[in-house]
């Protein structure tokens, strides 16, 4: 018999996010979805946060922890308290699924934690200054909390144990997914409605992420700059990502940039225009100084977009031989990179290996790993 699963809600309710998913939210919903598929009953906790000055709660989520859940992490810290503002959830559900960090220790109920990378930890200059302190003691508190913590990569599995102090032997590693339409080749008058309402020119070189100094979207820039002006009057570089924190010099570029018609920075896209996008570039340039797991890298293989990574470990699991990988951080290879990529000189056949390689990586079988991870606590 399956268990019943709590799963944060905070991160995927509209009222909190202001609509936008982040690659969290992303995670959160695939996984509630695909392990109902498979028959368990997935429940959304909710919390209340602090928000403009006042608690908002998540709608539509009945069930509830009664304390904001920094105060729940931080309660647990303290000698023979644990599952404070926890009695409703403890007995609605057979264990608690944190995939936002933020893991209360309970009393009755195991606890598992998704953790996806110790870049807060490791690299503390790229993780929001506001609290950053008082925030990496509640991260670390949240890893003690938690019966089994699931990384989502190996390198992402080796930092934490690094990083967090996590004992090995509770850790499980389970990939992320990629979602089937990414998969499927969409309608070409499609693509063009939705390249001319952002005002994109097919062939571009697309970006997909959050704004953060740790993405290295500036790089990218002067990567781009780089290039002869004869290609970039022909290829757009395109941000598709809502600004993040530390970032308000680069808005400024971008929205300079974005009046010369070259430098189009989308903001926040949804979910259904991204396969178009991916359809539409040249290639996606993934430049991050950092990453877990990198989420964008295998949506543009499943769209069999040529790729071009920042060569770190986690993005090497993620790509391995299909993408095109440069130092970290050095903006002549960038630059060369981007020049020579060009999907439609390419063969179909091409196209064809990447997206087999990201079939290996499904929600399903996320999920599935993940309830194995569950019934070895439930």
């Amino acid at each position: 018999m399956s268990p019943t699963i709590g799963l944060s809600a905070n991160v995927v309710a509209p009222e909190l996010t202001g609509g936008r998913l982040d690659g969290i939210g992303t995670y959160t919903l695939a996984l509630e979805r695909e392990l109902r598929a498979l028959g368990v009953e997935a429940l959304r906790v909710g919390a209340p946060k602090l928000l403009g000055g006042r608690l908002v709660s998540p709608r539509d989520t009945p069930l509830r922890f009664s304390l904001p859940l920094p105060l729940a992490v931080a309660a647990g810290m303290l000698p023979g308290v644990c599952g404070l503002g926890a009695g409703r959830v403890e007995r609605a559900v057979d264990l608690y699924h944190a995939t936002d960090y933020m893991a209360p220790r309970l009393a009755r109920r195991p606890v598992v934690t998704t953790l996806y990378d110790a870049i807060p930890l490791h690299h503390p200059e790229w993780a929001n200054r506001s609290w950053r302190r008082v925030k990496n003691v509640l991260i670390r508190s949240a890893a003690r909390n938690a019966d089994l913590v699931i990384a989502i990569s190996r390198a992402g599995a080796a930092e934490i144990v690094e990083h967090f102090g996590v004992a090995a032997d509770r850790v499980r590693v389970v990939p992320l997914g990629v979602d089937a339409r990414f998969f499927e080749s969409p309608p070409p008058e499609r693509v063009e409605a939705t390249l001319a309402r952002h005002g994109l020119r097919s062939g571009y070189y697309l970006f997909v992420g959050t704004l953060q100094p740790r993405k290295n979207v500036v790089g990218l820039i002067a990567a781009y700059k780089r290039i002869p002006e004869r290609i970039r009057r022909e290829r757009q570089l395109v941000i598709a990502g809502k600004a993040g924190w530390g970032v308000e010099a680069l808005r400024e570029e971008l929205s300079r940039h974005r009046s010369e018609g070259q430098c189009m920075w989308l903001d926040y896209v949804p979910g259904e225009d991204l396969p178009d996008l991916y359809a539409g570039a040249a290639a996606l340039v993934f430049p991050s100084l950092a990453e877990g797991f990198g989420l964008p890298v295998l949506e543009a293989l499943a769209a069999g977009a040529p790729v071009i990574a920042s060569d770190l470990p986690a993005l090497r699991e993620v790509g391995e031989t299909l993408a095109s990988y440069v130092p970290p951080g050095d903006q002549d290879a960038l630059a060369e990179g981007m020049r020579t990529a060009d999907a439609a000189r390419e063969s179909p056949e091409a196209r064809s290996v990447r997206r087999a390689h990201a079939r290996g990586f499904s929600w399903r079988s996320c999920a599935e790993r993940t309830l194995s991870v569950y019934r070895e606590l439930a």
